[in-house]
């Protein structure tokens, strides 16, 4: 009787700790990804920063996408290069629009798909975004831990269609 209720308290156990709680789920919405005045159906996970900035990690098919939406004038339609600090390693783009969805705001759209760019972002966090080598947003060590927080929530999603011509 003893081995069988040590059993079950280990099952238990094993099966509560193997279950990761997140605190990001994937929701249905309608979001500009390639065109700003056209909404498509996805499902993102929204974090909201300093400044009223936003994070979006995008689900459309078998595609995946980080939208980065900036309310400073960053170079609002400017085409330049783009650096993302993620603490201890850096994703650099060498070319990417930023794209104006209004006079306010306007966003980066960077595919997550063939690249370590979720993962990075997942084991790191974002610390500061650096548009055109001028323009720089520097982002709290509490909202980087929201945003590692989403991307591990979301990465655990969609792992397996990250790199599909590796399959």
């Amino acid at each position: 009787m003893k081995v069988l209720f040590l059993f079950f308290l280990l099952t238990i156990l094993t099966i509560s700790i193997g279950q990761t709680s997140c605190d990001f789920q994937l929701r249905p919405d309608s979001i500009a990804i390639q065109d700003s005045k056209t909404k498509e159906l996805v499902k993102l996970i929204e974090v909201k920063i300093k400044n009223d900035y936003r994070i979006y990690f995008i689900k459309q098919d078998h595609k995946n996408y980080l939208k980065i939406v900036v309310r400073d004038n960053l170079g609002f339609g400017k085409k330049s290069s783009l650096l993302l600090l993620s603490n201890k390693k850096q994703i650099y783009i060498r070319s990417i629009e930023l794209k104006s969805t209004d006079k306010t705001s306007a966003y980066f759209l960077i595919s997550l798909n063939d690249s370590n760019y979720l993962e990075t972002i997942k084991d790191n966090g974002l610390s500061s975004i650096l548009f055109n080598e001028t323009s720089e947003f520097v982002i709290p060590k509490s909202d980087s831990e929201q945003i590692k927080k989403a991307a591990g929530c979301f990465f655990e999603v969609v792992k397996d269609n990250l790199h599909p011509s590796m399959k």
